[in-house]
């Protein structure tokens, strides 16, 4: 054998197994070996004292649903973070019931657990997952939360949440909904905010849904939405702006899987953490907090 049929040989040596276990893992150990995170700048630091009283104030997590302790311990941080001022709204940003929404748990998934940001005073908002479409009770789900339709509007202060169905994207009705709502026109002063389950752009292990971005990121555009809210993929991601508008993936409430980065991320991170949304009348002030009380992230968005 000729020196290079020996180099030739021990390279597909090396290389054979490399793709053979490519081939046979599971995608999330693919993902594992090749993400990377892009740290905010400022995590770790301490998050800042509230010097001045927002409007609004909106806690946001995604992915919750667990019902084990990382839930808990994302909740606990989020009601110490809102003692003194507290939430006046909580958005949960889908998959509220692991693993096939059991309408059955809505209580022991969703209800008893955010009690103690609940019973501060914040109103409950929603959003559907993938999970829990599985059992095919996700309307139940939604009655037992208090809402009829898994798209809707709602006013905290100053701010105009849309919440939106991404199982649906397809669903012409709800498409003619969204349309119709972001021609409404607002009292000066207010801010639009999209929410839903499936992110339009996202660096991590699911990545960005290209059918959201296609069908709904030309009328965000165009709208001049502030900010689109996502989970899905269990860590935190923040965009540069895309035509303008800011997206943020919160989906590591209470499970994490590796972060990674596009040429439009801005920050990522595989932490479990809530999102603190802060509204003033001139910004909107966005602080990711983990369940340790520390920054992940820290962001403002103005006029």
């Amino acid at each position: 054998m000729s020196r290079r049929q020996r180099v030739v040989l021990l390279g597909l040596v090396a290389v054979v197994p490399l793709i053979v276990w490519v081939l046979l893992s599971p995608p999330v150990l693919v993902w594992s070996a090749i993400a990377r995170d892009r740290p905010s700048p400022v995590a770790g630091d301490a998050v800042p004292r509230i010097t001045e009283p927002p409007a609004a104030r909106i806690a946001l997590a995604g992915d919750t649903g667990t019902g084990d302790a990382s839930q808990r311990a994302t909740v606990r941080r989020m009601a110490a973070e809102g003692r003194g001022v507290p939430y006046d709204a909580l958005i949960l940003l889908g998959d509220l019931i692991y693993e096939d929404g059991d309408a059955s748990l809505v209580d022991s998934r969703v209800t008893t657990p955010f009690e103690p940001v609940l019973d501060q005073g914040a109103q409950l908002l929603p959003v559907l997952g993938n999970h829990d479409y599985r059992s095919g009770e996700q309307r139940q789900i939604l009655a037992a939360l208090g809402r009829q339709s898994p798209w809707y509007s709602q006013r905290i202060g100053p701010v105009r949440i849309l919440v939106l169905d991404s199982n649906r994207v397809d669903d012409p009705q709800q498409t003619r909904w969204l349309r119709t709502a972001l021609a409404e026109p607002q009292p000066a002063g207010v801010w639009t905010v999209a929410a839903m389950h499936h992110p339009a752009y996202s660096a991590g292990y699911h990545g960005s849904d290209l059918q959201v971005r296609d069908a709904w990121g030309p009328l965000f555009a165009r709208a001049g939405v502030h900010l689109v809210l996502a989970g899905h993929d269990h860590d935190y991601q923040r965009s540069t702006p895309q035509q303008g508008v800011t997206y943020v993936v919160s989906g590591g409430g209470a499970r994490l899987r590796d972060a990674g980065a596009e040429d439009f991320t801005e920050v990522s991170d595989s932490t479990l953490h809530y999102v603190d949304l802060l509204a003033y009348h001139d910004r909107l002030i966005g602080r990711a907090i983990d369940q340790s009380g520390t920054l992940v992230d820290l962001f403002t968005i103005t006029r």
